[in-house]
């Protein structure tokens, strides 16, 4: 056996190094969005519970008012109250958030990249103490707003029960073709909703947050899972790629061309390309690129230049095409002109136009423009082949062997192969998007329970009303709960701009180095995250039906004083 060749290699070349910190890159940038949503969310919860508590006992805070204790005293009563359920809830998160989510995240891990199942977490006590700080600043700050309003009423006043508000027209009912053919329990519905602007804001805001998250975290599923299928579906057109060690002039690619016969290809199928490393000056910061100089003919059966579904023509003398993570990164547009650097020397080109691209950053120009830039005709040291139409993966696989057994081969790329291993390292993302899932789930729950147990509470006397007029528990429970579901709709309206904006916001800052992410949101993502919302507001109305059904009818003869 002949004395092997060393080669030394940095971590980052590395393909499963690269692609777990690639992975761990977009859990890391999307675990700084979603916390800031949750916590804001948070304070709206319990500005709505402290709201209630307070109006519970505003009787009560008018008579220790009375009795002679001060304005601090009583505030001390409810802000210790929301402070301690603040701390032991950011105690017990911070714990349990520690442990769950990474392990959820670390488990889809193992299953990819053959990790060890064993985990060493760590507790960042920085974190713990800026969660901390976060969830007091969102509870006690809401309840001293809350509460404050109280401090400025005589203890007198507090005392008697709290005048309802004034009942007001709404504005549907001026409009009176429309309104005279609605029936009228469905204008008590519509009045309802419309009486507290308080509460029917919380319940749009959070429940719209609820449908944000759902198509956000839907989004991002399509947008990342789909990358490699847009890439080698769409753009990339070849079936594989071989890379040769020497500069291929016509009689090498003649004889690699037999040899692609053989194997069942034909010479139409094969183009000779120049790749190779460049670098893009820019004043912001420098990039590596791979510069691609090809004839122009027929190069759109190998790699469609699209930027949509607008066509780009092949770039001209003196013109280069990039890709979209250039214009994303340095604003790079249609009509600027670039710096490029090829080993020492340097050339200007003009774009000519911005084209899709996922995987890898290229720049795309004419044999002709790259030798008249830099003075030297570019290495063919690439060859793109296509399998034929409708090729099966078999006769792919084969064909790419008998590539690899030419003498001057260095290495052969299978599309199939890097499409599959790309969307098997975007695998790892469907926890990230079950936790985001879950997690709206939950905050729909919370925000719709809470506000509409809030909702019977204070109307206990008037559910009581109906049931001794005789409506039966199916009329009741329509009565009440037909508000939660005209909020709901109003609310995944609202939710809809709300989770396209998120979701921008998002893969704007996944930036991860070769790979581009562009925001992809499906109609079936839009209509199951509605679908979604529905059910969980579903759900809600099911718990809260056994509080309905145990409101005693004699409740509407008690009297408030």
């Amino acid at each position: 056996m002949e004395t092997g060749n060393s080669y030394a290699f940095s971590v980052t070349d590395n393909t499963g190094y690269s692609s777990f910190d690639s992975n761990s890159s977009i859990v890391d940038n999307i675990s700084k969005i979603f916390p800031v949503f949750f916590f804001l969310i948070a304070a709206l919860v319990c500005m709505t519970t402290m709201t209630r508590m307070v109006d519970e006992q505003r009787t009560q805070i008018g008579i220790l008012k009375a009795l002679g204790y001060g304005n601090a005293a009583i505030a001390g009563k409810y802000l210790f109250y929301s402070g301690s359920a603040a701390f032991l809830g950011s105690i017990a998160g911070f714990l349990i958030g520690c442990k769950v989510f990474p392990t959820v995240i670390w488990n889809a891990y193992t299953m990819m990249y053959d990790f060890s199942e064993d985990v060493d977490f760590v507790f960042d006590p920085k974190l713990g103490l800026i969660s901390l700080a976060t969830a007091l600043l969102c509870c006690m700050g809401a309840t001293w707003l809350t509460i404050r309003k109280d401090f400025k009423v005589a203890s007198a006043e507090l005392i008697r029960p709290k005048t309802p508000p004034a009942g007001k027209r709404i504005l549907m009912e001026r409009v009176k073709p429309l309104w005279s053919r609605i029936s009228f329990l469905y204008k008590v519905s519509i009045r309802n909703i419309f009486r507290d602007k308080k509460r029917f804001l919380m319940m749009v805001i959070g429940v719209s947050g609820c449908t944000a998250l759902l198509i956000a975290g839907m989004g991002i599923k399509t947008t990342i899972a789909e990358v490699a299928n847009y890439q080698f579906n769409e753009i990339s057109l070849y079936d594989f790629s071989v890379i040769f060690t020497k500069n291929m002039n016509e009689k090498r690619q003649a004889e690699f061309t037999d040899l692609m016969k053989d194997a069942g290809a034909s010479e139409s199928d094969i183009k000779f390309i120049h790749q190779a490393e460049t670098t893009v000056i820019m004043d912001g910061g420098n990039t590596d690129v791979t510069c691609t100089a090809a004839d122009p003919q027929d190069f759109d059966r190998y790699i469609n230049l699209h930027n949509g579904g607008e066509h780009i023509d092949f770039p001209g003398p003196g013109e280069v095409v990039v890709v979209k993570k250039l214009q994303h990164d340095y604003g790079i547009n249609a009509g600027d002109e670039i710096t490029v650097r090829d080993g020492f020397k340097k050339a200007t080109f003009r774009v000519s136009g911005v084209a899709d691209n996922y995987v890898f950053d290229t720049i795309y120009m004419s044999e002709d423009t790259y030798e008249q830039a830099f003075g030297k005709k570019p290495e063919i040291k690439t060859a793109l082949v296509i399998a034929g139409e409708d090729a099966e993966e078999d006769k792919i696989r084969a064909m790419g062997t008998a590539a690899a057994g030419y003498d001057d081969a260095a290495a052969v790329s299978v599309n199939i192969d890097t499409k599959d291993n790309v969307n098997q390292m975007m695998k790892s993302l469907n926890s990230v998007v079950y936790v985001v899932i879950l997690s709206a789930a939950l905050l729909a729950f919370i925000v719709l329970y809470n506000l509409t147990n809030i909702n019977i509470t204070e109307r206990v006397r008037e559910i009581a009303t109906i049931k001794v007029l005789g409506f039966y528990q199916l009329e009741t429970s329509l009565y009440v709960f037909r508000e939660n579901f005209f909020l709901t709709a109003i609310a995944a309206v609202v939710g809809i701009p709300l989770g396209k904006w998120l979701l921008k916001f998002v893969i704007d800052n996944i930036v991860i180095k070769m790979i581009f992410f562009e925001p992809k949101l499906s109609n079936l993502d839009m209509v199951l995250s509605v679908v979604l919302t529905f059910l969980f507001a579903f759900a809600v109305n099911l718990v809260m039906q056994r509080r309905l059904a145990n409101i005693s009818m004699t409740e509407s003869l008690k009297s408030v004083e």
